[in-house]
């Protein structure tokens, strides 16, 4: 808290999803992304969409998720633990939403960040040190390049990931939200 006021009112946590059932409805290649990673850090994840992209038909191919092969329907969170809406129609991403709220149950909503209780960091792990960086879902691009940046600078143990949070910082307090060099 900075002046008695909230600056974030995001909570970061690590989710540790070992076998908890979790939902993704969607089977496009954000929807791919995020049941391929909780699936790698051990949920039981399910994938319910119609059809699959190549990055979630290998994941179902691996046995890492389970898919039903058909349109999400209410009831479909009834044992999850976290949902993850992530198809391309805004509606049943809703639908989606309103189940997990009416449950109590977490969920992602890949098309709105603000409706969502939790996000999907970028991250990078180097042995025991995890780092994760978010924009609450408002740039995955800069987090990608940030992510990017500092992987190739620990890989070498050198500075530059430092430098370029300051440029970047200075470039966004003069120019706008957007100004970052290319790392």
């Amino acid at each position: 808290m900075r002046g008695g006021t909230v600056s974030n009112p995001r909570v970061p946590v690590w989710l540790k999803p070992r076998g908890m059932t979790c939902v993704v409805v969607g089977g496009g290649p954000v929807a791919a992304r995020r049941a391929g990673r909780l699936a790698e850090a051990g949920a039981e994840v399910v994938m319910l969409s119609p059809t699959l992209c190549p990055e979630a038909a290998e994941l179902v191919q691996r046995g890492f998720v389970a898919w039903r092969e058909r349109p999400y329907r209410p009831g479909d969170l009834a044992h999850a633990a976290l949902a993850v809406a992530a198809t391309d129609d805004p509606a049943v991403n809703a639908a989606v939403r309103e189940e997990a709220r009416s449950r109590g149950i977490w969920c992602n909503r890949a098309d709105d960040a603000s409706d969502s209780d939790l996000d999907f960091a970028s991250v990078t792990c180097f042995g025991d040190v995890s780092i994760s960086i978010a924009t609450g879902g408002k740039r995955p691009d800069l987090a990608k390049r940030l992510r990017q940046a500092l992987e190739d600078d620990l890989a070498t143990g050198g500075d530059a990931f430092i430098r370029l949070l300051r440029q970047c910082a200075a470039s966004a307090a003069s120019a706008g939200d957007d100004a970052c060099p290319e790392p």
